[in-house]
């Protein structure tokens, strides 16, 4: 059965090659998340073909997808930095997170600062990518898929 993201179709063999990158307990769990990876790539390249990246998404030579993908996130997921009293409150509420393991005492806000700011980070940005395909998944017509734990 193949999938059509938004007249586009992704076939079983497409899934079935994929499938080696998503181990699972089940096969039917490595389609399925094999299937979704498939579909949110090709969500991702047609905005990037919308937004003149490059000329439309099927004509994206292999390898240079990810490199297309990461230049149409960067131009439209917007995550601020933390700033000091964000990470302040982070390292407060979360005490245990910086027990230093040789010493056993808690590392000094001035030493984990940087790596707080660095997680922070990465958690808005997870969270805004899930919330931007999220959005072209409702603006997307997608046949013989629905798209979950985004």
């Amino acid at each position: 059965m193949s999938i059509l993201v938004n007249k586009i179709e992704i076939r079983d063999s497409e899934i079935r090659e994929e499938m080696q990158f998503h181990p699972a307990p089940a096969q039917e769990q490595a389609w399925h998340m094999a299937a979704q990876s498939l579909v949110i790539r090709q969500l991702l390249l047609q905005q990037a073909a919308s937004n003149g990246l490059c000329a439309d998404a099927g004509s994206v030579a292999p390898g240079e997808d990810e490199q297309l993908i990461d230049q149409l996130l960067e131009q439209n997921v917007i995550v601020p930095e933390a700033d000091e009293a964000t990470c302040q409150r982070f390292y407060e509420n979360h005490p245990n997170s910086f027990i230093d393991e040789k010493t056993g005492e808690r590392a000094g806000f001035e030493h984990v600062q940087t790596n707080i700011r660095e997680y922070l980070h990465t958690k808005a940005m997870r969270i805004a990518v899930a919330e931007y395909i999220k959005a072209l998944s409702y603006n997307a017509n997608i046949k013989g898929f629905e798209l979950d734990n985004l």
